[in-house]
């Protein structure tokens, strides 16, 4: 692929360059035809280079322009300049040509007046050579920008549309903690994307009493999200009695409700989630929580850290599905943390280290116990910090694999 095509500009002291340097030149041209040509003032040439925009196409062929003696610098620079926007190769001659070869750059030679013809010929024809790729290149350059410029217009669209609905998402699941007397509660929440599958809820029921529920969907990013919206939606944790008045509910039978209302939504869809919900009795230290196919809460202790585990079936699969439901009581040091699977999935090592099942967990739970129990004296603010810095530490945490929240409630401790 080649440009047969010479744009020729002279001084117009030089009227009598077409015969003394152009003709010999063409004559000597090593193509097998010679190129088509267009002879101008240099002034008309440089005023045709300097008016394209800057986005033009490359131009074709190559440029001969003869300089008479003398000429201005600052019309030298001119036209280098605007031969390299157009991407147009050339050969200045020029005297003395040694005093403008730092400037030789994109396929602009300089040489003398003198020049031998059939060199100048071959530089030429060398020069419109090349032309062709160099002008297919720039086009697919040209058309790579707009291919980026789209995209990157699409993507701060979608990074505009994703920020909105993380702000939606918060707004309607995950509300603000409530202010229970007798209890101390805090939430780390992390989502691995601009939106999360996890959720929490905190209710304060009176009587220094608090009902939460942290529940995952399956899968992340956006379809994950939106079940997290029909859980929100039908998530209820109180109901009415035969004499009008509202009553909590149970944790395992808000569970089943959150099942059914899942199963109506999203039957044979395969959407489907895990959680834990659950009812704290701040006088009487007692929690009674129920599972659905959700990590085992933690009793976080200095001297007896340990699972609490839970019996019940993911909510969206079985509509029928019942729960059970267990109750613990809180020793004055200890505290409760319910938590979604991303945490489990953020500490791979602590989880290997221990041969399998029971005693791989156990141990897991007591390096976390110990790492984060000093720091509980100050209330579950700082221990969730602690566990946040923990996090941070981990490897791939700029990148963490799935969405981590965390809720801590433990009874305000007892004045000594």
């Amino acid at each position: 692929m080649h440009d047969a095509h010479l744009e020729v500009g002279f001084s117009p002291g030089l009227a009598a360059a077409p015969s003394l340097q152009i003709a010999p030149i063409l004559a000597q041209w090593p193509g097998t035809s010679p190129p088509t040509v267009r002879t101008r003032l240099v002034e008309a040439l440089l005023a045709d280079l300097e008016s394209a925009p800057d986005d033009a196409p490359a131009l074709p062929g190559a440029a001969l322009i003869v300089l008479a003696p003398g000429t201005a610098p600052a019309l030298v620079d001119r036209l280098v300049e605007g031969l390299s926007r157009r991407h147009l190769p050339a050969l200045i001659l020029i005297d003395p040509p040694d005093d403008w070869r730092l400037l030789q750059r994109h396929g602009v030679v300089f040489d003398s007046l003198g020049a031998d013809h059939r060199v100048a010929a071959g530089i030429l024809f060398a020069l419109c050579e090349r032309q062709g790729a160099v002008r297919l290149l720039t086009h697919e350059i040209s058309l790579a920008q707009r291919c980026q410029g789209g995209m990157r217009t699409e993507m701060d669209r979608l990074h505009e549309e994703l920020h909105l609905a993380a702000a939606i998402q918060r707004e309607f699941t995950t509300g603000a903690i409530p202010d229970v007397p007798g209890l101390d509660i805090s939430v780390l929440f992390r989502p691995v994307n601009f939106v999360s599958g996890d959720i929490y809820h905190l209710r304060d029921l009176g009587a220094g009493r608090a009902a939460f529920l942290v529940a995952d969907a399956v899968g992340h990013g956006v379809p994950a999200a939106l079940i997290t919206m029909v859980l929100t939606s039908g998530l209820a944790m109180s109901d009415v009695d035969d004499a009008g008045r509202a009553r909590p509910l149970q944790p395992a039978d808000a569970l089943a409700a959150l099942n059914s209302r899942l199963c109506a939504s999203c039957f044979g869809s395969g959407r489907f989630a895990t959680a834990v919900c659950g009812v704290i009795d701040a006088p009487a230290r007692r929690i009674t929580l129920a599972g659905a196919g959700h990590p085992s809460p933690i009793v976080l202790s200095k001297t007896a850290p340990r699972e609490i585990e839970t019996s019940g079936p993911l909510l969206g699969v079985f509509g029928d599905a019942s729960f059970d439901q267990v109750s613990i009581d809180l020793q004055d040091d200890e505290t409760l943390l319910v938590y979604t699977d991303g945490l489990d999935a953020a500490f791979p090592e602590g989880l290997l280290r221990a041969p399998s099942g029971k005693a791989r967990r156990q141990v897991w739970i007591n390096e976390l116990c110990e790492l984060l129990t000093p720091h509980s004296r100050g209330g579950v603010a700082p221990l969730l910090a602690e566990l946040q810095n923990l996090l941070d530490t981990q490897s791939g945490s700029l990148h963490q694999a799935d969405d981590v929240t965390a809720v801590c409630i433990a009874p305000r401790r007892s004045a000594a």
